[in-house]
């Protein structure tokens, strides 16, 4: 009587483990389904060249999400705290943490700089069947900069 109490805890232990690893699988499917749109993500590479943001590609298209992702081995100083004032970004890069993603929602060409204003770059957004737009996103210096009310802090080593 007691091998077969034990046979049955030893049943119960197993369909709970089998339970377990079969909804790790397919929570990993989901998952795995759900990270199919990542094809639909425009990645573009960040970097900084002369003082100035380089983006590849420099164009992307409305509507359809942006992963940014920064070479912060080529982003001295402030360069790698990032704003893009017209699509609400602000982010700073670090080796652990190097991508942003947003979703452009109009159409132009838009600025790219640094929280202090020194590191500045442009990118497009094309019209979602592709055209270009003739919207050019007028200049402005980001708020909240990274330094402080003393200002003076230097940005580039």
């Amino acid at each position: 009587m007691k091998n077969i109490y034990f046979l049955g805890i030893i049943f119960i232990i197993i369909a709970i483990t089998g339970f377990f690893l079969l909804s790790g699988s397919v929570k990993d499917n989901i998952v795995t389904t759900g990270n199919v749109n990542s094809e639909n993500v425009q990645v573009v590479k960040l970097s900084v060249n002369n003082g100035q943001y380089v983006l590849a590609p420099s164009s992307v298209k409305k509507d359809t999400p942006v992963k940014l992702e920064a070479d912060i081995s080529k982003m001295p100083g402030c360069s790698k705290s990032v704003v893009i004032s017209e699509f609400n970004v602000r982010k700073t890069f670090t080796s652990k943490d190097n991508s942003v993603e947003f979703t452009p929602n109009k159409a132009g060409t838009f600025y790219i700089t640094c929280s202090m204003n020194m590191y500045k770059g442009t990118f497009n957004v094309l019209e979602s069947d592709g055209t270009k737009s003739n919207y050019i996103q007028a200049l402005a210096a980001p708020s909240g900069g990274s330094c402080g009310m003393g200002g003076g802090c230097g940005c580039g080593g």
